[in-house]
């Protein structure tokens, strides 16, 4: 990959300085679930359609989700109406004041930039809400956005107090068993119950999951030795941007190995 190309899949330009992205950042933390799942696709092709669906579905929840908050009324599409109602039942015993959507922080202190979904104040609480469609939430989700928290206080008077993942679902649950069955764009999975249950399935439910931070400054020293293990890796291309603040003699001396 040319450093032109580099910079452009994994970071900013603020300011006359790149910056790279807290997702891009977060790619070298080890995934063995990701991996499990990859492993399993019967093709390299295979994979990545299935990918580009997921990814297609969180897009358009996140879209809806963001035009709700917005009260602009979007068209909701037939196949998540049972994420979009789960999430209008959530908000409908929540105060929600979004005071911003996609927001872009970055933090000259420690280098870095990323762009998340939600500041909010939450029951009279302001913080960071980011959305995810996963079948659960993980320590991954946390890292990630206690990168974001830390970069919009460094620069903020008003400071965010916490943050939080708010993860938006839908499944049938097998009547006999309990098993889960989630069909997302055809991409469909079943966990838990009985492995040989002839499954039963109810009808389709939507759930939303709320989730606060219990340790921030746990994760955002994950993150930032994560941002080293990055920086290591990719010590070649970065030694070939000009521009990226890091590219210090006393910096690049410590990859020296």
């Amino acid at each position: 990959m040319s450093p032109k190309l580099f910079k452009q899949k994994n970071g900013y330009e603020i300011d006359g300085l790149w910056y790279p992205r807290v997702t891009s950042i977060c790619n070298i933390i080890a995934k063995p679930g990701l991996e499990i799942w990859l492993a399993n696709q019967p093709s390299f092709i295979a994979m990545q359609r299935k990918r580009k669906k997921i990814t297609e579905w969180g897009i358009l929840i996140h879209e809806t989700i963001e035009k709700i908050l917005l009260k602009k009324n979007p068209e909701i599409k037939p196949n998540i109406r049972p994420s979009i109602n789960a999430f209008l039942d959530w908000l409908s015993t929540n105060k929600v004041k979004p005071l911003s959507i996609e927001k872009r922080v970055f933090s000259k202190q420690n280098i870095y930039a990323g762009t998340f979904d939600i500041l909010a104040e939450l029951n009279g609480k302001l913080g960071i809400l980011d959305l995810k469609t996963s079948k659960e939430i993980w320590n991954d989700h946390f890292i990630q956005t206690a990168a974001y928290f830390n970069a919009y206080n460094e620069k903020n008077k008003k400071k965010a107090k916490t943050h939080w993942i708010l993860r938006i679902d839908q499944y049938k649950q097998c009547k006999v068993c309990g098993a889960r069955r989630r069909d997302k764009l055809g991409e469909i999975s079943i966990k838990g119950g009985k492995r040989f249950c002839r499954h039963i399935w109810n009808i389709l439910k939507g759930e939303c999951e709320l989730q606060k931070v219990k340790d921030h400054k746990s994760f955002l020293n994950i993150f930032l030795a994560a941002k080293t293990l990055w920086e290591l890796s990719n010590k070649d291309l970065l030694s070939q941007i000009d521009n990226y603040p890091n590219k210090t003699k006393e910096h690049l001396t410590l990859f020296n190995i």
